[in-house]
């Protein structure tokens, strides 16, 4: 008798540094923590609040970088007009809103693709959004 072992993916199959994240996200979207925080205020009014709940939207009022859905709405249009990013490098920008280029390839490698000068065009572009938000 012998039996037959399921292939597992290992560590070394995902990597976040150049975007292999694993099948559970090959089509999976990616929200901003401002989005997340804008579904989870206007959920359901009979949904009953629970520890997970609470905890997750005391963590999203505390890191979301933009206030309004529509300053939220335009970072993420902003992001979308680079065509070199992916959805979740998208995310990643908007929650993390790194100072320039330099900072922004240290904390999302798969960047390097972008040229400095453009990306760091987009930075600024955002930041000017974070400071002028209502």
């Amino acid at each position: 008798m012998t039996t037959r072992l399921r292939h597992r993916p290992q560590a070394e199959d995902e990597d976040a540094s150049v975007l292999k994240l694993g099948p559970a996200f090959n089509n999976a979207g990616c929200l901003l923590i401002s989005e997340v925080k804008y579904l989870l205020e206007n959920r359901d009014k009979d949904a009953p609040d629970t520890a997970v709940y609470n905890k997750t939207l005391e963590y999203v009022k505390t890191f979301a970088k933009f206030n309004t859905t529509e300053a939220a709405s335009a970072v993420r249009e902003t992001l979308r007009r680079e065509p070199l990013l992916t959805q979740f490098e998208t995310a990643q920008i908007a929650n993390l809103c790194p100072a320039d280029a330099e900072e922004a390839k240290s904390i999302i490698p798969s960047l390097v693709k972008i040229d400095d000068d453009r990306l760091n065009a987009l930075l600024a572009e955002i930041q000017t959004m974070r400071r002028f938000q209502s």
